[in-house]
């Protein structure tokens, strides 16, 4: 057990490096401290099945990758900074925005005219686009949650959607009578998530 914690150690060391990251950089991707990440390098702990293949997926490479030593520095050469397909990724999390906005300008059209009139409608539903704006920033936090394992990003995009869902609430229903209070339901919420960033995994 102990050559195994030590190779896997190894191999995190010559992954993380290779990445260019530093183990504080390495722990925020998997929320936990760059203590534990140095636990996991010196061999002292084995990370968890569930974490290993989290790691194994951002750098790439098999789980069995990790476990197995190499003594051909070859086989790290191979591996490029973080995910190989993390461009991929957000070049398909931009498509998602872009198809949120498509709707909301589809919306925004079809409310212009009253296809059974063929007149203009007076209700034009271009509030639409502030819908889509905290879509926009759910979509993010979930990416970022599930992909690219960062707790402070997460909770950045998170804070972001509650606000802009609440100032969307208010121009599309509230902004004729004095509701600017509405506000006060964020504050009370963006604690939460400040106190959630500081939570040990």
């Amino acid at each position: 057990m102990e050559n195994l914690g030590k190779t896997i150690g190894n191999n995190l060391i010559h992954l993380r490096k290779k990445a260019g990251l530093t183990q504080l950089e390495f722990g925020e991707k998997f929320s936990y401290s760059d203590k534990t990440v140095s636990k996991w390098e010196q061999g002292d702990i084995i990370p968890s099945v569930e974490n290993l293949k989290s790691i194994a997926d951002y750098y790439g490479v098999s789980v069995d990758f990790i476990l197995n030593e190499h003594r051909n520095e070859e086989d790290f050469k191979k591996i490029v900074k973080g995910t190989p397909n993390y461009r991929n990724k957000i070049v398909i999390i931009l498509m998602f925005i872009m198809v949120i906005f498509s709707i909301a300008t589809v919306v925004y059209v079809a409310s212009i005219f009253d296809f059974k009139t063929a007149n203009p409608n007076e209700n034009r539903y271009w509030s639409a686009y502030f819908w889509a704006i905290p879509a926009s920033f759910l979509l993010l936090t979930l990416y970022t949650m599930r992909i690219f394992k960062s707790k402070k990003w997460t909770i950045i995009y998170l804070s972001l959607a509650v606000w802009t869902i609440l100032l969307a609430a208010y121009v599309t229903f509230l902004y004729k009578g004095n509701y600017w209070f509405l506000f006060f339901i964020g504050l009370p919420v963006q604690i939460i998530f400040i106190l959630m960033f500081y939570l040990k995994q």
